[in-house]
């Protein structure tokens, strides 16, 4: 469908193929390799493939150059080698990919010791990188940015599949007041005590929280169905509010509210829909008491 434009793309890129290891075109929604300058590779073949571990990436940059319009880097390793990995988005006639150039810098990566324990502090390093990129600094779940990286992923498997996506907002209830009484270091505690709340009360490995901003978080329950979603968010309510908090000698507790969207996508809803809708959700549940689920 998109051979010529594909084909002219490439042919431009030939100027700088010398200096990289690997240039690939990819749809970061599918996670679906497009084109390959290797000769090797049989498409159709899923992105993440290439790192070995056939687990789709958390730190994806080329979802992040496709959202932004902008162009990312990263380093990332397979089992014995580390890339250079820079996205670039490109837009067709009608829709955009990213280009992927990949640079092999094993050899560039000197850490002075051993190979074991230079295989290791590399390791570290990307992994220490990848939770900059995508971990909340205070409560260590995800942050904002995987949201807008991860949620548009899961709703284009929902579409694929025709199975359901739920997404609830989750606010707490009158935290200006918590920050008020106790002080900010007492607020941070809240926040960071309400997200283990929040994923310890998921059990599929598929779900997922994160922080969208302030006090407010998502939950993802990919295949949900609006009642399985509504009995979650009503545990994780409950669980909130039974839980005793205990910070520089004073006890406490607190209730949040909750707003559950649960659908079955087509092509035309955007994760902005999705968020949007839970949002409304979680309106309710703050105008009509609040501590309270609404869907």
């Amino acid at each position: 469908m998109y051979d010529k434009e594909i084909l002219e793309i490439f042919d431009k890129l030939n100027i700088v193929d010398k200096l990289y290891d690997k240039i690939r075109m990819i749809d970061p929604v599918l996670k679906r390799v497009i084109h390959d300058n290797t000769e090797a590779v049989e498409l159709p073949v899923k992105c993440f493939e290439f790192w070995g571990n056939n687990k789709k990436c958390e730190n994806c940059v080329a979802m992040r150059a496709y959202n932004d319009d902008k162009t990312y880097v990263k380093i990332e390793s397979t089992q014995n080698d580390v890339f250079m990995l820079t996205a670039i988005p490109v837009n067709l006639h009608n829709r955009r990919v990213v280009i992927e150039l990949f640079k092999n810098i094993t050899e560039s990566m000197v850490f002075g010791k051993s190979n074991g324990i230079q295989q290791n502090e590399m390791q570290n390093m990307i992994d220490r990188m990848h939770n900059l990129a995508t971990v909340d600094s205070l409560t260590g779940i995800y942050n904002r940015r995987y949201i807008y990286e991860k949620l548009p992923v899961v709703l284009s498997n929902s579409i694929m599949t025709n199975h359901s996506i739920a997404l609830i907002m989750a606010d707490i209830d009158f935290f200006k007041n918590v920050n008020d009484t106790y002080g900010h270091l007492a607020g941070d505690y809240v926040l960071k005590t309400f997200a283990q709340v929040l994923c310890e009360g998921l059990n599929r490995e598929s779900d997922w929280v994160a922080r969208y901003g302030g006090e407010e978080f998502i939950i993802c329950l990919p295949g949900a169905k609006q009642n399985a979603a509504i009995e979650i968010a009503e545990r994780l309510r409950e669980a909130v509010e039974y839980t005793k908090l205990n910070y520089d000698e004073q006890s406490f507790q607190i209730t949040a509210s909750f707003g559950v969207c649960s659908i079955v996508p087509d092509v035309s809803i955007k994760s902005d829909q999705l968020i949007e809708c839970a949002d409304k959700k979680l309106y309710e549940a703050k105008r009509n008491g609040r501590n309270r689920v609404e869907a």
